[in-house]
């Protein structure tokens, strides 16, 4: 289902007046593994080796410097936002930071239905009620679709992230150290 082949991804270290790039950060430097479908892959390194920028890669919220991201056999990597547009449904991310990654404007029910607004032509109550059932499947009741983001914990809050991301149904589902906000109980559940 997915195939990465030699990924590379630099960073530009900018300087003088036309912030021409003086020096390059090389964060991820050829990189290859595949998944299947109904596979996991764990990737594990120190701070800074590069794992949260493959998963930005992998969904393209950064462009690879160079490379292939294969899904299905499409090369995410060559799409431009017009054609990436079909495959962002297919591709979901969990950030890292709940904090910073759910809009603090937006209550908790927009925020996990926006998916369904952007990518499916269903109905409003169809999209309420597809947001109250897996909110209640990741832990949480159905009057948290009413409250905004800073009303929840950080396990909560990550639990919102989790379902936003899984609305879509996605084929290929991106998790950035998903469990760090949750506390150590929660983590074993």
């Amino acid at each position: 289902m997915l195939e990465v082949l030699k990924l590379v991804k630099r960073f530009p270290v900018r300087n003088g007046v036309f912030r021409k790039p003086a020096a390059w950060v090389h964060a991820v430097s050829d990189v290859s593994f595949s998944l299947g479908s109904r596979e996991s892959l764990g990737l594990v390194g120190e701070s800074g080796s590069g794992k949260t920028t493959i998963g930005r890669c992998l969904v393209r919220m950064e462009d690879p410097t160079a490379g292939k991201l294969l899904l299905d056999g499409v090369d995410l990597a060559s799409l431009d936002e017009k054609q990436l547009k079909p495959w962002r449904r297919k591709v979901q991310y969990v950030f890292q930071d709940p904090y910073s990654a759910l809009n603090p404007r937006m209550k908790v029910g927009a925020c996990v239905g926006e998916g369904l607004h952007v990518h499916t032509s269903l109905k409003k109550g169809e999209i309420l009620q597809r947001v109250e059932k897996l909110l209640q499947d990741v832990g949480l009741s159905g009057d948290a679709m009413s409250k905004y983001p800073h009303e929840f914990s950080g396990g909560q809050r990550q639990r919102i992230a989790i379902a936003r991301a899984l609305i879509l149904d996605p084929e290929l589902l991106v998790l950035d150290e998903p469990v760090s906000a949750l506390d150590v109980s929660v983590q074993a559940q």
